[in-house]
């Protein structure tokens, strides 16, 4: 197959970047043939090479309406709107792509529907949480672009059971084309990374990676971290991630009295996140919403227990009891107790971060992933028939 894969950014690091580039990978060891596309200023499409080492190109792709320039938009739109179908439609007939996968979709990626209507391709789109749901709750309906693109879809996949389900009730047009692809971990990368490690000598450290949003609820991890550290007075709480709410998180952990226990970090890499993974005692992940939960799966990998609230995605990578702890979110008291009961109990600790690796190694890798899309893209250009990954 030819396969063109649409993202918004070209990242190495981050959820989507990790799911889409393993993918990308998988898909040219079985043979198939890549390019990605990416949003970019360029009024002419250039061709570059992306950061994960693909063929790529950047084209200036308008939105059709910004709230902010509602007129200048609409207006830009519509002048640009054949120049740039023009440099889409050459670049698929000149690759021969036969899918294009949207990943994160935006309103921009609206000509990619477009071009499901004109030309003999399919069109997949994959859908994330925050490209949907940016506060992490559903709304009452989705913008007219992201419904056109669903609407012109051949499939829509989501990371989850649970996100696939908040997806319908704003997009009921993907009810008949909706699909579960869990995202996947390159097991491959994580034991190259952990092999590079030297030994480091670190204090106790509870480790959470996560944006500085409201929906990560970092706020209540550091509520429950203040219960915690009465008993368990020499450990550390290390957060790593960066975003709107870090400064009010600073101030609330100072009004704990927690400014010489806990640890901003801001983002890292990824060979230091790998370091922090084997190096802490408990991963815990305390978010109001998850769509799937690929820190938590990581976090199994580096066969670390885990801590996290019972929401979304999270629920179909941890077995509660037996792979991890869930607790109901937005309760730091729920929280701080199975905290402490990891931490008081090494073989339950051992016990369930063994069970856990076996689970996301089963279930979760990215070999697996990548076979559930080349599936998704055959059942498609095959078309007829249920979907099924």
């Amino acid at each position: 197959m030819n396969v063109m894969l649409v993202v918004p950014w070209d990242q190495e690091f981050g959820g989507v970047a990790s799911v889409v580039g393993n993918l990308a990978t998988r898909l040219e060891r079985a043979g198939h043939r890549v390019i990605f596309v990416h949003p970019g200023e360029p009024k002419r499409r250039g061709r570059r090479t992306t950061r994960w080492g693909f063929t790529g190109y950047e084209i200036n792709l308008r939105a059709p309406f910004v709230r902010h320039l509602p007129f200048r938009s609409i207006v830009a739109f519509a002048l640009f709107f054949p120049v740039t179908m023009y440099q889409l439609t050459s670049m698929v007939l000149a690759h021969r792509i036969q899918v294009i996968n949207v990943h994160y979709p935006v309103e921009s990626f609206v000509y990619f529907g477009v071009l499901r209507w004109l030309l003999p391709i399919r069109l997949v789109v994959s859908v994330h949480g925050a490209d949907l749901f940016p506060d992490g709750r559903p709304h009452p309906r989705a913008p007219r672009s992201l419904r056109f693109l669903v609407a012109a879809a051949d499939a829509v996949v989501a990371p989850s059971q649970a996100f696939l389900s908040d997806c319908l009730s704003i997009l009921p047009d993907a009810a008949t084309k909706g699909v579960v692809v869990h995202n996947g971990i390159d097991f491959e990368e994580l034991g190259r990374v952990d092999d590079a490690m030297a030994t480091a000598q670190w204090t106790p450290y509870v480790l959470c990676i996560a944006a500085h949003n409201e929906k990560k609820a970092l706020d209540v991890l550091l509520k429950a971290f203040a219960q915690i550290t009465v008993t368990h007075r020499d450990l550390k709480l290390l957060l790593v991630g960066d975003g709107p709410l870090r400064r009010q998180h600073e101030d609330l952990a100072r009004s704990l009295s927690l400014e010489h226990r806990v640890e901003f970090l801001g983002w890292r890499g990824r060979p230091e996140i790998a370091r922090l993974f084997r190096d802490c005692t408990l991963f815990v992940l305390p978010s109001r919403s998850e769509p799937f939960g690929l820190v938590v799966a990581e976090a199994l990998a580096f066969r670390k227990a885990v801590v996290a609230s019972g929401v979304g995605g999270i629920s179909e990578i941890i077995e509660n009891g037996r792979s991890g702890l869930l607790v109901e979110p937005n309760n730091p008291g729920a929280l701080a107790r199975a905290v402490v009961t990891m931490l008081e109990d090494d073989s339950l600790r051992e016990s369930m971060a063994a069970a856990g690796y076996g689970r996301v190694k089963e279930r979760f890798d990215c070999e697996e992933m990548s076979a559930r899309y080349c599936r998704v893209y055959a059942a498609v250009l095959k078309g007829g028939g249920p979907l099924s990954a």
